[in-house]
């Protein structure tokens, strides 16, 4: 039985206990595709944000007599959360093919601070500092610093969260699953298709990813659901409408 591993869904960075940076994904994709190679007698384990519905998945499943042991979902939060159920797969022997699929979030939470407060901080030192980078390592790691280990306070008008990035998940894929077939997206917005292509095959070299499923955000908001592929080779050529197209051609490069 041939081996899926798919994640779907956003991510979620906290700035406190309760507040969150999220995205608009909702791992739909990622849930139908699941549902064709469950049908097509694969073996699937999606790591999804909670927020995914699988309920569907579910029904599918018991609708059509596919063992239950035949999907498994594993829900995560953040980043490092995905990060981890994606690295712990390695000790599950080989996988046949891997869509990274998720909408991971770009930036998270570093810390909190209120204006003023830094303010202060920043006046107090402008007889010692020489030069703009002075002030730029105290607003790097300010002394005013907020306990974002609970829920801050719901009253501060200057309230102010530094974002720092995340990690790169796509990059650690082939390091970790060195002969899996690798299917990673890359969406950008309102750009020329030569500048969508040539960011997606630069993606896939630099990942070492088999293929890169590239969309444009502006196509999606007009309905137009297109994901062009690319290789490290450049743009294939083959633009993939729905999530059958898309199963189809990933089940052919498996046979």
């Amino acid at each position: 039985m041939k081996k899926l591993l798919i994640t779907g869904g956003p991510t979620n960075e906290y700035i406190d206990e309760v507040m969150k940076i999220t995205n608009m994904s909702t791992g739909s994709l990622s849930r139908n595709l699941a549902m064709l190679f469950l049908e097509a007698g694969y073996s699937v384990t999606a790591i999804f944000n909670h927020s995914v519905d699988t309920e569907k998945i579910e029904v599918m499943m018991a609708d059509r007599g596919i063992a239950p042991e035949n999907f498994r979902c594993v829900g995560v939060e953040t980043t490092e959360d995905m990060m981890k159920a994606i690295e712990d797969c390695r000790d599950e022997g080989s996988w046949d093919v891997i869509i990274h699929a998720a909408a991971v979030g770009d930036y998270k939470g570093e810390f909190s601070f209120l204006l003023e407060d830094l303010a202060e901080e920043l006046f107090a030192a402008k007889d010692s500092a020489k030069s703009p980078e002075d002030f730029l390592t105290i607003m790097e790691n300010p002394k005013c610093k907020l306990n974002d280990d609970t829920k801050i306070s719901s009253y501060q008008k200057n309230l102010t969260a530094k974002l720092t990035l995340t990690p790169k998940i796509i990059g650690r894929l082939r390091e970790w699953f060195p002969d899996t077939l690798l299917v990673g997206c890359k969406l950008l917005e309102g750009v020329p298709k030569e500048e969508l292509y040539s960011v997606a095959t630069h993606l896939a070299e630099k990942n070492r990813m088999d293929y890169i499923m590239a969309n444009d955000l502006a196509d999606l908001r007009s309905g137009r659901m297109t994901r062009h592929i690319c290789t490290k080779d450049g743009f294939t050529g083959v633009q993939l409408e729905t999530p059958e197209e898309i199963f189809r051609f990933i089940d052919d490069k498996l046979r």
